[in-house]
């Protein structure tokens, strides 16, 4: 008799400070899918759940049953009523079909109305359910808040190894010959955690290819070599976040080994904090960021908008640096915008016509004033597109940046979206005609995840910026009630 292996996922990452909600239409914009729905919009892409899919089917004996996937973009705290019905769903499956195994897709910086554990609520509610002997694998960010109930209530953990995010097909492979190892008895996985006061993140000097996540990493691996390892992960977690488990953890996962693995967790995530101080950066102001830009010898300059960073979970229409091209009179540069309202405006002129709008800041005082720029409409879409393979994330998946119109003012451009959308992929400007390597500088709504789209020769310099908003780095900004102190950076330990 074959074994059916339950498939599915919940994913968002929470920004305490994002004062506006996620509900559950703003799932349905970027990824909510029942049943087989999930293998046909996932299968073949680099996502968790593509790997899943792929390593599931090349095995004998196994059938997969697909519940629910749920994600969007990061954004303000998930509503109850979302976070009970995805929740529901998957147990009601759970409740109609018997399963040997779940694999889920997760974030682990999920916060919902009353859940400040999101997935340690989630998994204990599986656990409740299916009882101590079905294995539970998940994937994990490597943004994750990890948290003690999530450890308790999963087998095993697999979080990303890289950053930006490229190997989210890769992870969920590994998740899936865990899950299938278990199946057939030849390995019965226990996961451990171990968390540090210390809150770090993008633009921080957190990439796994710098020192100091390079050697981190670099132990991690050395751990897996040991006979009874299965998976040794740092996290970062998510520091614009006020929940009582905030900052770095770590996760290690051993065949049967409780102690191994809490002994091995607690060694990395010292490593992780050691380095507390190496992760700490200082950042031009937008005024300085755009004068460095405009002397650079070696554009297109690459201008990460810190502060509105839309994959941690900001709107996108900051204005700051928008302000600083017009004032200083840059010539050429490429700007997003989220913001429907003047989407729908330019559209409504239509192509070739000259318009005068005010563009951005107008979700938050923070991210004003808007913008007043005259020029001509090139371009209207719906805003579909395909995620292509070597040009940034989730390669294989349909990106969806709503109506989004290009208007030309001399060589500034902008482009105007009515859904948030990073730039963690060429194809969003390809997909509306602009080629960001034409440009000066380019203005990118992130951190550090759209370097992987935005690399040489696309661009060739990278300049990170201090603005203001829900993702600054810059903690002293944020009123933090929940969070457990002392904790590095706010506190000198």
């Amino acid at each position: 008799m074959k074994k059916r292996v339950l498939i599915g996922g919940f994913m968002h990452e929470t920004n305490t400070f994002n004062p506006f909600p996620t509900g559950i239409e703003e799932f349905k914009k970027y990824g909510f899918f029942y049943g087989q729905e999930i293998i046909q919009k996932r299968r073949q892409t680099n996502t968790e759940l593509g790997g899943f899919i792929e390593e599931l089917e090349q095995a004998e004996g196994i059938e997969i049953f697909p519940s629910i996937f749920a994600g969007t973009m990061a954004g303000g705290i998930v509503t109850s009523a979302t976070f009970d019905l995805v929740t529901s769903a998957l147990l009601n499956t759970l409740r109609e079909t018997q399963v040997d195994g779940i694999l889920l897709a997760l974030h682990g910086a999920m916060v919902a109305e009353g859940h400040d554990d999101g997935e340690g609520d989630l998994l204990e509610s599986i656990r409740e359910l299916v009882g101590p002997n079905i294995p539970i694998v998940i994937t994990l960010d490597l943004h994750a808040t990890l948290t003690p109930k999530m450890a308790a209530h999963a087998d095993a953990m697999v979080i990303y190894r890289t950053y930006p995010h490229m190997d989210k097909a890769e992870r969920g492979r590994e998740a899936a010959q865990i899950m299938l190892r278990t199946l057939a008895g030849e390995i019965s996985p226990t996961v451990a955690v171990a968390k540090r006061p210390l809150l770090i993140g993008p633009p921080q000097n957190v990439l796994p290819s710098d020192e100091p996540m390079r050697s981190i990493m670099a132990r991690a691996r050395e751990m897996e070599k040991l006979s009874q390892v299965i998976a040794a992960c740092p996290a970062h977690g998510f520091m614009q976040q006020d929940v009582p488990f905030a900052g770095v953890g770590t996760a290690v996962t051993t065949d049967g080994n409780p102690e191994l693995a809490q002994s091995l967790a607690e060694e990395l995530a010292d490593l992780l904090f050691q380095h507390r101080r190496d992760y700490l950066v200082e950042l031009p102001s937008p005024e300085e960021t755009i004068a460095l830009a405009a002397r650079s010898s070696r554009p297109t300059v690459a201008i990460a908008d810190v502060g509105d960073n839309i994959g941690a979970g900001t709107p996108g229409d900051g204005t700051a640096l928008l302000h600083e091209i017009l004032r200083q009179g840059v010539k050429s540069a490429f700007v997003t915008l989220w913001d429907p309202e003047a989407a729908q405006l330019a559209a409504e002129a239509g192509v070739g016509k000259e318009i005068t709008l005010a563009v951005g800041g107008k979700s938050d005082p923070l991210y004003g004033p808007p913008a007043e720029i005259t020029g001509r409409v090139r371009t209207i879409t719906d805003g579909i597109y395909l995620n292509r393979e070597g040009m940034g994330y989730s390669a294989g998946v349909i990106g969806n940046m709503g109506l989004s119109v290009r208007i030309d003012s001399g060589e500034l451009t902008i482009v105007l979206n009515s859904i948030r959308t990073s730039p963690n992929n060429l194809m969003h400007a390809y997909a509306i005609g602009v080629y960001p390597q034409d440009y000066q500088m380019v203005i990118c709504k992130g951190g550090l995840a759209f370097r992987e789209a935005y690399k040489p020769p696309i661009v060739n310099s990278y300049i990170q910026s201090d603005t203001p908003g829900y993702s600054s780095c810059n903690l002293e900004r944020f009123s933090f009630k929940k969070l457990p102190r002392p904790i590095f950076p706010l506190d000198d330990i």
